[in-house]
């Protein structure tokens, strides 16, 4: 049985198999937990590399990541300029997930 958030990517990400939806979840409840204890989202996007995840779905985990899984284009950007998709740019400081726009 697919835990919560797997169950909510397979609500929001059409053709996703359960299998695929429950590896994504585990990553996405992994790294909930290091923001939630300061991480900051660099280090979890470095983090999602480290484990061999591919862009397209650090960008989806990044996604859900916040309070607004609507926003895909901010999570595209969060992860495109990632210093860990980006090694030639320097870090120039710590980002943050966008606000909710609501």
């Amino acid at each position: 049985m697919p835990n919560p958030t797997a169950e909510k990517l397979l609500v929001f990400v059409g053709g996703l198999s359960p299998e695929y939806a429950q590896q994504l979840a585990h990553h996405i409840d992994e790294c909930r937990d290091l923001l939630t204890a300061g991480t900051d989202i660099d280090t979890v996007q470095q983090h999602l590399k480290d484990q061999d995840v591919p862009i397209i779905a650090a960008i989806l985990i990044t996604r859900f990541l916040g309070d607004h899984p609507s926003s895909l284009q901010a999570a595209r950007e969060i992860v495109e300029c990632s210093p860990a998709r980006t090694p030639d740019a320097g870090r120039s400081g710590t980002r943050q997930l966008p606000a909710d726009p609501r």
